[in-house]
């Protein structure tokens, strides 16, 4: 993976200085704040003698999801570059790359990204652990929840890109669509598609007194859910990639998704 040049552009432009990191830095006091407002005001005494969980940990959870998801669909659009960063387009027009290798790097280059804002997030993690209590395998499913949907809406992102990235404001307007029409209105009505929803099912107030195994079969649904829509997206991307290539007048790529495996 780290031979894709995708990847090593995602590498090298953490490790710069850019925008971005205004983002990282807005995540990261969005959550802080939550963690601040939803400490416990009493004491230890009184948390254990309560014997229940306070909400810190699973709000904070939903907080680093949604940041992760509105981060991941703008870096879609490619309003937000890390330093030196080229776009989606700028990789399939300008490279003799497969399609199927620019997809995959592209892919693997949006699950480091999460991977760095998780590890940036970490440590207010195990801050609201320490006062919520719960398992850590139930912690574990929730950060794959929001690093599978976190790919879904990079996904989103670099269609809305490829569509009408020419029309700033149409893309703006369609982004915006997707974040408070799809992550809040949908989630509500389909709850196995909420991260609101499985954050606070897992990591809740009763999660004392339940076991994670018990919270298995709606992640995994979850989980299923946004890898099947994550192949549907891609799959998608990689026809408007096509598209592109021949609007250029290059050959047809034939060797597709198997160059992603090589």
């Amino acid at each position: 993976m780290r031979s894709n040049p995708l990847v090593t552009e995602v590498f090298v432009g953490l490790t710069r200085r850019s925008e971005a990191q205004l983002y990282y830095l807005g995540m990261l006091t969005l959550q802080a704040g939550v963690l601040f407002v939803l400490w416990p005001k009493g004491g230890v005494d009184e948390l254990l003698t309560s014997q229940h969980s306070p909400y810190a940990l699973a709000v904070l959870v939903m907080a680093m999801g949604l940041s992760m998801a509105y981060f991941a669909v703008r870096a879609g659009c490619e309003d937000i570059l890390l330093s030196g960063q080229h776009g989606l387009r700028d990789w399939a027009l300008a490279t003799p790359l497969r399609l199927g290798r620019i997809l995959f790097g592209y892919v693997s280059a949006q699950l480091v990204q999460s991977m760095h804002q998780v590890t940036l997030s970490a440590p207010l993690l195990l801050m609201a652990f320490t006062i919520s209590g719960g398992e850590w395998a139930a912690l574990g499913w929730c950060v794959v929840a929001a690093l599978v949907q976190a790919l879904f809406y990079r996904l989103c992102g670099a269609i809305t890109h490829l569509t009408i990235g020419q029309h700033a404001t149409r893309s703006l307007f369609t982004v915006r669509t997707i974040l408070f029409v799809l992550y809040v209105p949908v989630g509500w009505l389909v709850p196995l598609t909420s991260h609101l929803w499985l954050s606070y099912h897992v990591l809740g107030e009763n999660t004392a007194t339940q076991s994670a195994l018990a919270a298995e079969p709606d992640t995994g649904a979850f989980l299923a859910i946004y890898a099947g829509l994550s192949v549907l997206a891609a799959l998608v991307v990689y026809c408007l990639l096509l598209r592109e290539r021949r609007r250029m007048g290059d050959p047809p790529d034939h060797a597709g998704f198997r160059e992603a495996l090589m």
